[in-house]
């Protein structure tokens, strides 16, 4: 992330308005020496206010549910990783930004940690006016990313697009009544079940999903929801 002064004034300085709003700031790292450290370095800024800073997740849920934080500064090593935790950290607040502390070669699970609300990336070297410059852009509802992890993202999801179509190309093949029973089975249902909710026969499930299988060419149901949920076909209605 590239650092530009104006007139030898440092950004952290420049991009921080006069009559700013305070920024609440939750810090989580597995670490309590670099929790310390961000907590120290961060307390110069007048519009940055550390409301919690802890090794220990559930004193920033504490904080995150109170309405305090804006900003979730979160290890990548941590649970930056867990899709799930992030999910539920912003369904308890909302608007809240959520900002990845990792490096670029650390981005292997990426593309969840962005689709569950991660919207800031922060190198290990960064500086401090990078951190600060990232919380600030993150709060206001920006997206900010170094260009190589950037890169790693739009190529995981580009990745991922393509095996998307590749597996809709697939699902095409089945039919009506065989996405339906597809559908049954990506939500847990067994056969018999199957059978009662659409009045069938357990052969005639069983013919139907034998059908999709040989359609999909793969050798179990478990194969087949898996496409189905690649391809990102609906689970509809679960019981």
């Amino acid at each position: 992330m590239e650092r530009i002064a104006h007139n030898g004034v440092e950004p952290s300085s420049l991009d921080a308005p006069a009559c700013a709003d305070v920024i609440g700031v939750a810090l989580l790292h597995p670490k309590q020496a670099l929790v310390d450290a961000l907590e120290v370095l961060l307390a110069p800024q007048p519009d940055i206010e550390v409301v919690a800073a802890h090794t220990d997740l559930d004193w920033i849920r504490l904080a995150v549910s109170a309405g305090d934080v804006n900003v979730l500064l979160i290890d990548g090593n941590d649970h930056a990783d867990d899709p799930p935790v992030i999910e539920e950290l912003r369904s308890a607040s909302a608007g809240l930004g959520v900002v990845v502390i990792a490096d670029a070669d650390e981005s292997a699970t990426l593309s969840e940690a962005v689709r569950a609300g991660v919207r800031g990336w922060v190198g290990r070297d960064a500086s401090v006016d990078d951190l600060v410059q990232v919380i600030r852009g993150v709060h206001r509802g920006e997206t900010w990313f170094p260009p190589a992890v950037a890169t790693k993202l739009l190529d995981s999801l580009l990745g991922e697009e393509r095996l998307r179509r590749q597996a809709w190309g697939e699902l095409e093949s089945l039919s009506s009544r065989e996405l339906e029973v597809l559908r049954c089975l990506m939500n847990g249902l067994t056969r018999q079940q199957i059978a009662e909710r659409f009045v069938l026969s357990p052969h005639t499930v069983r013919t139907h999903v034998n059908n999709l299988l040989r359609k999909l060419n793969v050798h179990s149901t478990l194969a087949a929801v898996s496409i189905a949920r690649q391809a990102g076909l609906s689970e509809g209605e679960k019981d």
